[in-house]
């Protein structure tokens, strides 16, 4: 006696499979869609975090100024 299970395949079944491949299908489609996007909303990225940099930048210009004036300022005194 054989262990296989024999099974059906029914019209129901399939017709399930089909709709479930069609919503996979869909899903994919929308998804490369967006990817046309993708390097105007990569550009847009880059641009904000230049200007993050800078602003970075510039407040570390300013940190090592007024530190190098504390320093000088402490060294006029003594």
């Amino acid at each position: 006696m054989s262990d296989e299970q024999t099974g059906r395949v029914t019209n129901h079944m399939l017709y399930a499979k089909q709709l479930e491949n069609e919503k996979l299908l869909i899903e994919l489609s929308q998804r490369l869609a967006n990817m046309e996007h993708m390097p105007s909303r990569v550009r847009e990225l880059e641009l904000a975090q230049a200007k993050q940099a800078w602003i970075e930048k510039v407040a570390y210009a300013a940190l090592l100024a007024g530190i190098t004036a504390v320093v000088g300022g402490l060294i006029s005194v003594l």
